[in-house]
């Protein structure tokens, strides 16, 4: 019983993070980024693009893209998946066009792609850490990650994203809008890595009594005792840090950021 309670209070709190994320996310689109048709890549770029040229809402389009992205990830990835991305999408696309009547916060473009970036990483922030994505580009890298394990999520991502960006631009014909896009994206990652990870990120070091008889998560450096150092990806820092919680509650974690590393302990 106290197992369940706990399960339910999890996956409440996640939720939640997912419902304001979706919230402060579509809020992003709708005072920052459509106003000035800033590009911010994956979906919602191509929306803000095709939205711009025909006036479809950016919502409506993301929504119908997202479908068959979703239905293929929940039956590559799992059920999971259809719960939480599915809300997500569906909570960003009814917000994003529920809310297109507000007016814009500024004109100015450069302020736009700033504050835009810095709003959307929050939110994109709380809907990862929830174990939400809004689809897209960073469903797709999921999906080409599996078949190609050896490149990086944040590669695939920027190299999805930075297609998006290049490709609107010039069915807009504005490069000036192409370099406050990639400036808006460059914010908007890094607003994304304080809300998950902190200031700096990661190499863990876990002090705990469980951790030596529940498996090892990652990549160990070393362990000594109760203690051990784990390296990993910056995307995995946050559900590391949920999982030692809930087998240790006692546990002490410390996370830093490592500038260089080598050695065949880390292949």
């Amino acid at each position: 019983m106290a197992d369940r309670t706990e399960l339910i209070k999890t996956e409440g709190i996640a939720i939640l993070k997912i419902v304001i994320g979706c919230l402060i996310y579509a809020l992003s689109v709708v005072l920052f980024i459509d106003p000035i048709r800033i590009i911010p890549g994956s979906i919602t770029g191509i929306g803000v693009v095709v939205k711009a040229v025909t006036g479809f809402p950016i919502g409506g389009l993301n929504f119908i893209i997202n479908i068959p992205l979703v239905i293929i990830g929940t039956i590559v990835l799992g059920k999971r998946l259809l719960v939480y991305t599915g809300l997500t999408v569906f909570l960003t696309s009814v917000m994003m066009d529920g809310m297109a009547f507000l007016q814009p916060f500024t004109q100015d473009v450069m302020l736009a792609s700033i504050f835009g970036g810095v709003v959307m990483g929050i939110g994109l922030g709380l809907i990862i850490d929830g174990g939400g994505t809004t689809g897209g580009t960073t469903l797709v890298g999921r999906l080409v990650s599996l078949k190609l394990p050896h490149l990086p999520m944040g590669t695939i991502l920027l190299v999805g994203d930075f297609i998006i960006i290049t490709c609107g631009s010039i069915v807009l014909k504005n490069w000036d809008l192409f370099l406050y896009s990639v400036i808006d994206l460059y914010i908007c990652v890094v607003a994304i890595d304080l809300v998950i990870y902190g200031p700096k990120v990661k190499t863990l070091s876990v002090v705990s009594e469980q951790m030596r008889t529940r498996g090892k998560p990652c990549r160990v450096l070393f362990e000594s005792g109760d203690k051990v150092a784990l390296l990993t990806e910056k995307s995995d820092v946050s559900r590391i840090q949920h999982i030692v919680e809930k087998l240790d509650p006692e546990a002490s974690i410390t996370s830093y950021h490592a500038d260089f590393t080598f050695g065949k302990c880390l292949k």
